[in-house]
């Protein structure tokens, strides 16, 4: 989904009200206020709430994909490429904070069948890319084989999403790039072929 450039402001700055209150916080009445702009003006970019809600799961999605597409121009394959999504994931929040408290707290969406079909359809696609650069690492012989794909994709982003949620609970009391980092290490520890195995 392409989105203007006045869209995306709509959507960053329902992504922070959201963030300071939940789906609740987020009304047009707030959103044209924080904007400086009246209630119609922004329903000439979005019809509705829901809509803009939609959008902020489809302007969560349009940032993985440019990490997925940036992973393939430049040829990058195997456990690099996931490092380099894994690594993305931390500094994407660190620069849109509210993006922690939002798409990786899923339960406010969960109620909305609509909502959490789209949230679910991202996972599964984000999954499919991913369990597709392990068996490229797998095929190498970078790491162990021994550990189903879908399997192996959840024990890395587990707890990736939950040193996020930490990170923007906790009110960002952490250096999530560093912390990340060391996650990232032990997780290729846990991956990797044993010598001599």
């Amino acid at each position: 989904m392409e989105f203007s450039k006045r869209q995306q402001e709509i959507v960053e700055s329902a992504l922070s009200l959201t963030s300071s209150g939940g789906l609740i916080n987020l009304t047009m009445k707030k959103l044209s206020l924080s904007l400086g702009i009246t209630e119609p003006a922004l329903y000439r970019h979005f019809s509705s709430k829901s809509e803009i809600i939609k959008s902020m799961i489809c302007f969560f999605e349009s940032l993985s994909e440019a990490v997925f597409s940036r992973i393939s121009a430049d040829g990058i394959r195997g456990l690099a490429a996931v490092e380099l999504f894994v690594k993305d994931r931390f500094s994407l929040v660190v620069n849109k904070p509210s993006l922690s408290k939002v798409m990786f707290s899923e339960d406010q969406f969960i109620d909305d069948p609509e909502y959490s079909s789209l949230l679910l359809g991202m996972m599964h696609r984000h999954k499919e890319h991913l369990c597709r650069m392990l068996r490229e690492s797998q095929e190498e012989g970078a790491i162990r084989t021994d550990i189903g794909l879908e399997m192996m994709f959840r024990l890395i982003f587990g707890p990736v999403r939950l040193l996020i949620k930490q990170w923007g609970m906790s009110q960002q009391a952490f250096d999530l790039l560093q912390v990340g980092d060391q996650l990232w290490e032990d997780l290729k520890k846990l991956l990797s072929v044993k010598e001599g195995a």
